[in-house]
């Protein structure tokens, strides 16, 4: 299948936000989420596609790294690790009871874990945490068999490359190359920011580079083992959260500016917008090359090329009709600068105007005065609205008060058991990484 993806599935279960998936057949997901579970989702009937959930992991405290290994002669239903606040790493067959207790629990990370990935026999897990480590575990003996070392931040990603291969991104805008048993091997410099995620390339990707990466400085990098870059793929517009690679080659991406975007050739062919704000976890199915999307708004979106596997009409007017009515702030939509909706073009644009690329945007001043965004599809040659730009900051709407100033937002941030949450200020227009730092 080459044409466009379309909405297939939506799943709603969650309670908070989705922060990690994988999809490793074409009837089964496993999500991980902030509202302090991990589910297993299975398909249930096919037209349209309907899935049931259980919860295969309940813990205390919220789930950001997710990882699974595939059935093997130790784990003959496949192995889940799931890890987050509680800074354990929970390891869990399969086939077990939802109510069972974990198989292991790897204990050794002293901050949140962030991410997760298993070996491809699964007898191995590399996770990595705010407490700026990385740890390579031994799943059946529960015990850490290499450290690691060398990052100066938060590890935001970790991949298995191979059985002698780990490779992590990190808060410090490093990438590091480790061989299985810990000895430093690369420290790639290239990212300007913050790098979150990976994916690995086949043999013979049209890129020729080895392996993907993103972060917070909104560019796709592509990279060979042992650091030279190959090329990279700009179009977004705000952090990169995820990465994962389709069975044909083509990139997958998530990020913080509502899209997935879907790379071929060092080109955007396809941009799909989400009515939430931050794509945490996008993953690919092996089996069918299908798409799965996890966000703020709770919710799981799985999308396909497959006609066959299509949601129905309804269930995608529904999704087209949330993206037009979404509400995006002003500064959001400027990127923190002075919104001028006096200078923007008129409803003629539409018709006049032809986009450059897949996944561009315009915003247009209505005949009413309403700004609306939309988003170029290269596929259909048109303008899709995405939404409606809202007064945010400055128009002094639903302003918060702290210490005698007023901000957007003042969020309550968790950072001890038994402790008064901390107060967390913030505006629209800055940077969420720079307040979170301060």
């Amino acid at each position: 299948m080459s044409g466009d993806f379309k909405l297939s599935a939506t799943l709603r279960g969650h309670e908070e936000d989705v922060r990690a998936l994988v999809f490793p057949t074409r009837n089964t997901l496993f999500s991980a989420s902030r509202d302090n579970t991990v589910r297993k989702w299975q398909l249930t009937a096919s037209k349209p596609p309907t899935y049931d959930d259980t919860i295969a992991l309940q813990g205390a405290h919220w789930f950001n790294g997710l990882a699974y290994a595939p059935p093997s002669k130790t784990y003959p239903d496949g192995v889940i690790a799931a890890g987050g606040r509680e800074t354990f790493v929970f390891v869990k067959h399969v086939g077990s009871p939802p109510d069972a207790d974990p198989h292991r629990m790897l204990i050794g990370h002293a901050g949140n874990i962030t991410c997760l990935a298993f070996s491809e026999d699964g007898t191995k897990v590399v996770s990595g945490g705010w407490d700026s480590q990385a740890f390579v575990w031994d799943v059946e003996a529960g015990s850490v068999t290499a450290e690691l070392s060398g990052h100066q931040g938060p590890v935001w990603g970790v991949m298995v490359y191979d059985e002698k291969l780990v490779i992590t991104a990190c808060a410090d805008k490093m990438i590091r190359i480790f061989d299985i048993n810990g000895k430093s091997l690369t420290t790639i410099k290239g990212h300007t920011d913050v790098v979150r995620c990976f994916c690995k390339l086949p043999a013979g990707h049209w890129s020729g580079a080895a392996f993907a990466s993103a972060g917070n400085d909104e560019v796709i990098r592509l990279w060979t083992l042992d650091g030279t870059p190959m090329g990279e793929l700009q179009g977004h517009e705000a952090y990169i959260y995820s990465l994962a690679i389709l069975p044909n080659g083509d990139i997958a991406s998530s990020s913080e500016d509502r899209t997935v975007r879907v790379w071929r050739n060092g080109q955007c062919i396809q941009t799909i917008t989400h009515p939430a704000i931050s794509l945490w976890a996008i993953a690919a199915c092996p089996e069918t090359g299908d798409i799965v999307s996890g966000s703020s708004d709770n919710v799981i979106r799985i999308f396909t090329r497959d006609p066959e596997r299509q949601a129905n009409a309804e269930a995608v007017q529904s999704f087209e009709e949330s993206n037009k009515m979404y509400a995006i702030p002003a500064e959001t939509a400027s990127q923190g600068q002075p919104f001028q909706k006096e200078n923007l073009p008129g409803p003629d644009a539409l018709q006049t105007r032809t986009g450059e690329r897949d996944g561009q945007q315009l915003f247009i001043r209505e005949n009413s005065g309403d700004v609306t965004a939309h988003l170029w599809s290269a596929s259909t040659n048109q303008w899709n609205l995405i939404g409606t730009v809202v007064a945010g900051e400055g128009s002094g709407a639903s302003k918060k008060e702290y210490n005698g100033k007023e901000y957007d937002y003042v969020f309550d941030i968790d950072i001890e058991d038994g402790k008064p949450p901390l107060k967390l200020p913030y505006n629209l227009s800055e940077s969420a990484w720079d307040v979170a730092r301060k």
